[in-house]
């Protein structure tokens, strides 16, 4: 797809979002730059609503950020429980915070407004290896006033059924183009409307109301749209699946058996040694025979 036609869906997505979600709750802007953090990792895959009922469990379950640092995940797991994806919010939270003590000692991350942008997006990206490109984004845009649009597992997938990223770039979470095309007076905006197509299509993937979205987008999606699976399909699936199960334990009852051979000689080795006491008894006779008394000639 050319640069101009991709920049062209792109614009009439932000057109059609506003027409389909008038009241879309835009972010929070006067969060310190650690809750937008961690705000971040509540609402990542989730909606706003569930996101923030979230984020407000964890500050009144806990007495401060350092307790939540040291609980465990499965713990911190069934506290924000209203989260789709709530294990991998959890763990992500919990590694921000963990990451942010071990490099500044401290949960004061005001300092970086401070400091220039793209020192500030290094310093939050070393944080871990594997922190989520929507929450350094999202901490960019509404935390440190930059042009970085978030961008959820659900709208990535939005985005390639509309064909507006090729699936490379799908896997990269890049969209080539999106900030240049949106400015950055309106990036909140459509990041937050971007957001709520995503939870809805990752919500209701086969639904008539997400598709008539899509389609209103891109009419020439019909062919990416998200397929319900037949139940045939689903059953072959299920079979193939429990056939893959049997076939393992039968390797696993195979490999396990040859023990019980290789303990069998054992019992074999340890029969000779009975052979071997036998002649003691046979020596001992001759010393009765020489107490018989002889007879006179």
């Amino acid at each position: 797809m050319s640069a101009a036609k991709r920049a062209s869906l792109i614009k009439k997505t932000f057109t059609v979002l506003k027409e389909q979600f008038p009241k879309v709750q835009l972010p929070v802007k006067d969060r310190p730059i650690l809750e937008q953090l961690l705000y971040a990792c509540c609402l990542e895959n989730a909606s706003p609503d569930q996101a923030t009922e979230a984020f407000s469990k964890v500050q009144t379950r806990y007495v401060d950020w350092n307790e939540v640092r040291v609980t465990t995940v499965s713990e911190l797991t069934e506290v924000m429980g209203c989260l789709p994806r709530a294990a991998e919010s959890a763990r992500n939270l919990r590694r921000v915070l963990f990451n942010v003590y071990e490099t500044h000692f401290s949960f004061d991350l005001s300092f970086m407004a401070k400091e220039g942008l793209s020192k500030t997006t290094a310093t939050i990206n070393g944080y871990y290896d594997e922190i989520p490109r929507f929450v350094v984004n999202y901490t960019v845009q509404n935390g440190l006033g930059g042009h970085a649009i978030p961008l959820s597992d659900g709208a990535l997938d939005a985005l390639e059924i509309l064909s507006i990223v090729t699936p490379k770039g799908r896997q990269s979470g890049k969209v080539a183009g999106l900030e240049r095309t949106i400015a950055k007076n309106k990036g909140v905006e459509f990041g937050s409307l971007l957001h709520m197509l995503g939870t809805q299509l990752a919500e209701d993937p086969y639904g008539k109301k997400t598709h008539e979205i899509l389609l209103k987008i891109n009419k020439g999606c019909t062919d990416n749209l998200p397929v319900k699976p037949s139940k045939k399909s689903v059953a072959a699936e299920k079979e193939e699946a429990g056939n893959s199960k049997t076939v393992a334990r039968k390797t696993t009852k195979k490999k396990a058996a040859p023990a019980k051979k290789k303990a069998a000689p054992a019992k074999k080795k340890a029969a000779p040694a009975k052979k071997k006491a036998a002649p003691k008894k046979k020596k001992a006779t001759p010393k009765k025979k020489s107490g018989r008394p002889k007879k006179p000639r």
